[in-house]
């Protein structure tokens, strides 16, 4: 097992860093102890430790997590994700991380734009680009 997934935090506790964010009464601990997590962009330069935190909140919210890349991301894995919403594998809810969704084309946003606004697919995305701009 390499060095980095050996210390890599597993709660919010093991964190380094963005008290503002993770800290006792601040946003996004208290979504994750609400137990309603909304779909939210993470923004940030490669290795601070978005798709870790995504991970942390999947485990805490006991969601089933499934990871996609925009970069090498098909149609075809989005439906294969999608075909679990109604099974075992998906009864407490599936948390789809999206690390660099600025690539994802219109094809595939509109494929899981129906299961993002029913609720079926909670979407935590990533982007070293700005939202604003590129997403």
């Amino acid at each position: 097992m390499p060095l980095a997934d050996k210390i890599r935090p597993k709660t919010l506790d093991d964190v380094v860093g963005q008290p503002h964010l993770i800290g006792e009464g601040k946003p996004l601990l208290r979504i994750i102890q609400s137990g309603k997590i909304p779909n939210m962009i993470f923004y940030g330069p490669s290795g601070v430790g978005k798709t870790t935190i995504a991970r942390i909140i999947a485990e805490s919210a006991n969601m089933r997590l499934h990871k996609l890349n925009g970069t090498s991301a098909s149609t075809a894995d989005i439906k294969e994700i999608v075909a679990e919403i109604d099974t075992f594998l998906g009864s407490n809810g599936i948390l789809l991380y999206l690390d660099e969704i600025q690539y994802l084309n219109k094809k595939q946003q509109q494929s899981l734009l129906e299961y993002i606004e029913n609720g079926k697919i909670t979407l935590i995305s990533s982007t070293t680009e700005n939202p604003y701009f590129y997403v």
